[in-house]
């Protein structure tokens, strides 16, 4: 069992610019799915570094200061979304409906996986992205759980990866990330008829 879209009633159209988003209900592609073209594109960011991938180029929102660009410089919040774009395109490969669902985050998506993975292992895979220092070593932690998650066909929150990774170079950000994680992956919801009063 997959945990679900959370919404109430007629969805909310999106105003975020990301190219996942285009496919969201009320957007201009919703019900359709990525075109495989994109996703063979975006699948290459997963081995080659942000801004050095052109059929990577166009799928990219994030606004660049043109005194970084003339220099070459590529900034962390575009590192970031080439990540996310990456991870995506690998979890949406082969899929049949979206994979990017508003309001699951990593944690909360991880807990889909008890159903066919190890409880120890999908720990362990946690807190390997948890304890990660670099940009680097969080995307390759996340990226090992993405590939479980479209495994079971787990949907997942791609704007909140992306503001995810995002927050990983500052650590103050950095650790209301974690906490989140950590707080959504081990959230416990009391059992229907359990009493008030158990313990």
């Amino acid at each position: 069992m997959t945990i679900p879209e959370q919404s109430a009633g007629a969805p909310e159209v999106s105003t975020a610019p990301w190219y996942w988003c285009d496919f969201e209900p009320g957007r201009s592609k919703a019900g359709k799915t990525p075109p495989g073209s994109d996703l063979a594109a975006l699948r290459l960011g997963l081995t080659l570094s942000a801004g050095t991938v052109p059929q990577m180029w166009r799928h990219y929102r994030s606004k660049v200061d043109d005194s970084l660009a003339a220099r070459g410089l590529v900034p962390d919040k575009l590192v970031a979304e080439h990540m996310a774009l990456s991870l995506f395109a690998m979890h949406q490969q082969g899929q049949a409906r979206l994979m990017h669902a508003r309001g699951v985050g990593l944690g909360q998506a991880a807990r889909a996986l008890h159903e066919r993975f190890s409880t120890d292992g999908v720990d362990g895979r946690m807190a390997a992205a948890a304890q990660a220092r670099s940009l680097n070593a969080v995307f390759f932690a996340v990226r090992g759980l993405v590939s479980q998650l479209a495994s079971i066909g787990q949907p997942l929150d791609y704007t909140q990866v992306l503001y995810d990774l995002q927050s990983w170079p500052y650590p103050d950000s950095r650790a209301r990330t974690v906490r989140a994680w950590g707080m959504t992956y081990h959230a416990y919801t009391k059992p229907t008829g359990t009493s008030a009063s158990s313990n």
